[in-house]
């Protein structure tokens, strides 16, 4: 493919549209493990919360390596793995409703 006919401007808008959507998540996905730890006893890192993006299973890497810079016996790569799995399945069922949901959007408005 030629540059010209994929450097667009709809291309810059998709690709900016998907860069915010994963500033989103991660923001809320850190925001929510903060809420939780103060209605729960048991506290959850934050940094867990922001593997539950459905990039699968970068996200949950990097997240262990900026918690083991940060302490070196920092070990979350399981909890951030089990966070970035659930995110996945989110995702699943997410895109699932969205597919059963298009015909019938589709017979009721046709």
């Amino acid at each position: 493919m030629q540059y010209s006919q994929f450097l667009q401007w709809q291309t810059l808008a998709i690709l900016l549209m998907g860069l915010l959507a994963f500033v989103f998540d991660t923001a809320g996905g850190v925001l929510f493990a903060k809420l939780l730890n103060v209605f729960s006893k048991t506290k959850v890192n934050p940094m867990v919360g922001a593997a539950g993006i459905s990039a699968f299973p970068m996200a949950a890497r990097i997240v262990q390596r900026m918690a083991k810079e940060e302490d070196p016996q920092n070990f979350i790569l399981m909890q951030a793995a089990g966070a970035n799995v659930s995110g996945q399945l989110g995702s699943v069922v997410a895109g699932g409703l969205i597919l059963s949901l298009v015909p019938w959007l589709v017979t009721l408005l046709g």
